[in-house]
């Protein structure tokens, strides 16, 4: 006979949508954007000038080099040269998903691509392409930092990457319950998940995580 566990009446992600929940309003120079593009981004001192933090990379060394930044912009074509990827760019963003699945992520493309590159779009929060102008990339920025914010957003996010890493629904519940609760009481996330926790979770989906509490995005809102 199976074990029977129960914790109560445990927090879900809906309990965050309360008038009540009072989050910091997090102006756009705080939250950190990094494009990846092998031609120079047309309209980067455009968005500088109307306060957003971009850092331009013609490409990136590895994919670890992107762990600092919330949204990241990835042009599709010439990039991802050490990966050695036929996908480029659409590589670069899978790879990026894989590690860092709580990001947001912005593909954009001036180019018309076959469809065995829908998997790699799917991965993006957004797609755009390359001959949008700069007040539109303004308005574009500003909804993904919207997403960015979003504790539930994000929790939502991540939760898909446990649920694809075959962490058990109890587990995830569990998270989510402790997640909730501390988002509740104002607090950061530097206790989050519980030790008791974190140590029944598969060590990479730790490290994850730990990558997810450690966001800068956190520390604006409680810090």
């Amino acid at each position: 006979m199976s074990n029977f566990y129960h914790i109560g009446n445990p927090k879900s992600i809906k309990d965050l949508d309360v008038p009540s929940l009072k989050l910091k309003s997090i102006d756009r120079i705080n939250i950190p954007i990094l494009v990846i593009d092998d031609n120079e981004f047309e309209y980067l001192q455009h968005l500088r000038n109307h306060r957003f933090d971009i850092t331009y990379f013609p490409d990136i060394p590895s994919i670890e080099s992107t762990k600092e930044y919330e949204i990241i912009l990835c042009d599709i074509n010439g990039v991802g040269k050490k990966l050695n990827s036929k996908y480029e760019g659409a590589h670069v963003i899978s790879e990026i998903h894989k590690k860092y699945p709580f990001k947001t992520i912005i593909a954009y493309t001036g180019h018309t691509h076959d469809p065995s590159y829908n998997r790699f779009f799917r991965l993006a929060d957004y797609t755009y392409k390359k001959d949008i102008d700069g007040d539109e990339w303004v308005d574009k920025l500003d909804q993904a930092i919207d997403l960015t914010t979003n504790p539930q957003k994000k929790w939502t996010k991540l939760r898909d990457f446990l649920i694809k890493n075959n962490v058990t629904l109890f587990e995830i519940v569990k998270l989510e319950n402790e997640y909730v609760k501390e988002i509740l009481k104002g607090n950061d996330l530097s206790n989050f998940p519980s030790k008791k926790l974190s140590n029944e979770i598969n060590p990479d989906v730790r490290a994850v995580i730990q990558s997810f509490t450690g966001s800068i995005v956190f520390k604006l809102i409680f810090g």
